[in-house]
């Protein structure tokens, strides 16, 4: 699966690369560049795209041989802000719209990284966990626990936490998350 997924996530950059393209790579493969490894099959980017230019990019994607109803993702685009693709070699990669300014900060903090033979902005640290804290399900507490852990006393976790009140996440949810950052986080 690893060559199948660098090579869908590999095409997808370079689509979005030749579009100049806001984007970062976040989700389970993003974490692992910033915090514990862990397995993913698909690939999820953040992706900052005038509505102008989305069906080039669809129509791009149909080229290289992607089964898209062009009309119906852009219709599920502008309601959801959520488009899932199935890359020809059966990858599944999911695009999030960057629709709070939050996402739009997350955008502006990636940073390019190596990935296969060339490279790929990945959402920072922090990014990360702003992104994590926001969904908050049981896999995204283990993501936050791993780049806690791997990046002791490097994260401007005070960012975090202005992001996530600016972001209106509960105050239930910050204390969760301060117990992680207690438990987990070595300074």
């Amino acid at each position: 699966m690893a060559a199948r997924l660098t090579d869908a996530v590999s095409s997808v950059v370079e689509l979005f690369e030749q579009r100049r393209l806001s984007y970062a790579l976040i989700g389970g493969l993003s974490v692992a560049f910033r915090g514990s490894k862990r397995s993913t099959e698909d690939a999820d980017f953040l992706l900052h795209i005038p509505a102008l230019s989305l069906p080039d990019l669809l129509q791009s994607m149909i080229e290289v041989g992607c089964n898209i109803d062009e009309v119906a993702a852009i219709r599920q685009w502008a309601a959801d802000g959520i488009l899932v693709i199935r890359w020809p070699n059966g990858v599944q990669i999911d695009l999030l719209k960057a629709i709070v300014p939050a996402f739009h900060h997350v955008l502006h903090r990636g940073k390019l990284e190596s990935f296969g033979t060339g490279t790929i902005r990945v959402a920072d640290a922090e990014g990360l966990l702003l992104l994590k804290l926001i969904a908050f399900r049981p896999l995204d507490q283990e993501d936050i626990r791993g780049i806690l852990l791997a990046n002791a006393n490097q994260l401007d976790l005070d960012w975090v936490r202005s992001e996530a009140q600016l972001a209106g996440i509960d105050n239930e949810r910050l204390v969760e998350f301060e117990g992680l950052v207690k438990n987990f986080y070595i300074t």
